[in-house]
């Protein structure tokens, strides 16, 4: 329904009860006095900018207006996207997503206004303005009549983008996605295709992972050969080799995860020197280096977890020199050592400052309420850090250290539930079973705590529930 109440008469309000004159109003707002009589006479519409000055002076909230605005400027007539993109854009600033549903609500009908709607919302993405993109990507999806358009494939492909770090929305903006990767522009495929291996690599689907790796893996040398990466309109996030090598280490590595070393180093040898890749893109050499440098780390990896003990000091070594590898280093360090029955504390110490690291981390992201935005916030960093806490509590009980063993295996689930993969919480539940009789009134209560924010459906069960079926 349509105010009654106009912008102009609340104008004319003011000005009249302030008992200024359209002189001094134009003065205050720095709004013409030209056009702040045609705006009131009627004669000239409102700009966004100049309806946000007038709200300024009024002594306003920003925004104020913004309902009243939707109705006089885009509700009788078709709206121009000269004015109402700026106005969306504005909407999206100040998180007014009422307006902005509004206007989607009044465009929706005519088909002709849907490129209007996905070009602003590439813009509000390009400008971090995600939460009202949303708005406007799902507008395009509702109203998109051909399954075969490459708006309604980026905008699916957006929302995944959006909602990657979502735990709750991933799997499901993945799924929408998945139909329509291959009708994404060919620059936007490889970015589809890594978001979805790493999200499946999370969670340890290898069947998954193995599937895109190879889509990835086919589909970039399908665009080598043709040498698309010479044509001025493919212009990818990376450099071709980047997708090259992320395919096939992600293949290598869940085959190493399984433990099947073999095939793992097989995929290994494809990445660990691409000094052959031709490419125009300046970063790929940085890219190449990169790969040689994981592809040994991955080597020595294997022949540590294999148990080869003469191994680990050049694996130390070669740690000291790549400090972003450590973390993942000491996951193979102590996984090998529990495995095959030998301790490491001696190696262990050389990374005490980097173990007190992560375990200040987790210290902070349990003090922080919105522990999802801590500093190891990317999925797989998170897996990994979840990865380490399970791999030192085990190597902690076998010790003896049986507190410090429950203190890293809550750790361990709380990453677990913050990636929400169900593998990794389920063995760090049964983890902490086993050693339930050792644990603290704290660590029983933290752990509760955690068992709750783990529930899908907590408001039907709460930990004042457990607590009151305990009395």
């Amino acid at each position: 329904m349509i105010s009654t109440v106009t912008i102009r008469a609340e104008l004319e309000s003011y000005i009249k009860k302030e008992g200024i004159t359209l002189h001094q109003f134009a003065e205050l707002s720095g709004i013409n006095v030209g056009t702040l009589s045609g705006i009131i006479n009627g004669n000239r519409s409102i700009s966004i900018g100049q309806l946000d000055l007038i709200t300024d002076v009024m002594n306003l909230p920003e925004g104020s207006f913004y309902e009243m605005y939707v109705d006089e400027s885009f509700a009788s007539t078709a709206p121009h996207w000269r004015r109402l993109r700026p106005f969306l854009l504005r909407c999206a600033e100040l998180r007014r997503h009422d307006c902005i549903q509004k206007v989607l609500e009044l465009l929706i009908e005519d088909i002709k206004q849907v490129a209007g709607i996905f070009e602003t919302a590439e813009i509000m993405f390009e400008q971090g303005l995600k939460e009202a993109a949303i708005l406007l990507y799902v507008c395009v999806i509702e109203s998109e009549r051909s399954s075969h358009s490459e708006r309604l494939a980026i905008s699916y492909f957006r929302l995944f983008q959006i909602y990657q770090k979502d735990n709750h929305r991933n799997f499901t903006a993945a799924a929408q996605f998945i139909p329509y990767r291959h009708r994404l522009p060919e620059a936007l495929v490889l970015d589809g295709l890594v978001m979805l291996v790493e999200l499946y690599y999370v969670n340890k689907d290898w069947e998954e992972v193995e599937k895109y790796t190879d889509e990835l893996c086919n589909l970039t040398e399908i665009f080598y050969t043709k040498r698309r990466w010479e044509k001025p309109d493919f212009k990818p996030s990376r450099s071709l080799v980047y997708y090259y090598g992320i395919g096939y280490l992600y293949k290598g590595a869940c085959y190493e995860f399984r433990r099947m070393f073999t095939e793992s180093r097989k995929w290994i040898a494809k990445y660990a020197d691409l000094s052959w890749f031709e490419s125009s893109d300046q970063n790929m050499a940085v890219d190449v280096e990169r790969y040689k440098m994981f592809a040994r780390a991955n080597l020595l990896s294997i022949d540590v977890k294999e148990g080869k003990v003469s191994r680990i000091p050049e694996y130390i070594q070669f740690l000291k020199e790549n400090p972003s590898e450590v973390l993942e280093g000491l996951i193979t360090l102590l996984e090998s050592a529990n495995r095959h029955k030998f301790f490491v504390d001696e190696h262990l110490q050389q990374f005490s400052d980097e173990i007190k690291f992560f375990l200040h981390i987790s210290k902070q992201s349990q003090e922080d309420s919105n522990s999802r935005e801590f500093v190891y916030k990317e999925q797989v960093h998170t897996f990994r850090c979840s990865l380490f806490f399970q791999k030192y509590a085990i190597y902690c009980f076998r010790k003896k250290m049986l507190s410090e063993g429950i203190k890293n295996t809550l750790d361990c689930l709380k990453y677990s539930i913050q990636i929400n993969s169900k593998s990794m919480m389920a063995n760090s539940m049964i983890l902490y079973e086993f050693y339930r009789d050792y644990t603290t009134e704290e660590q029983q209560k933290a752990y509760i705590k955690l068992c709750e924010e783990a529930w899908d459906n907590e408001e039907e069960f709460s930990m004042d529930d457990y607590a009151h079926s305990l009395r």
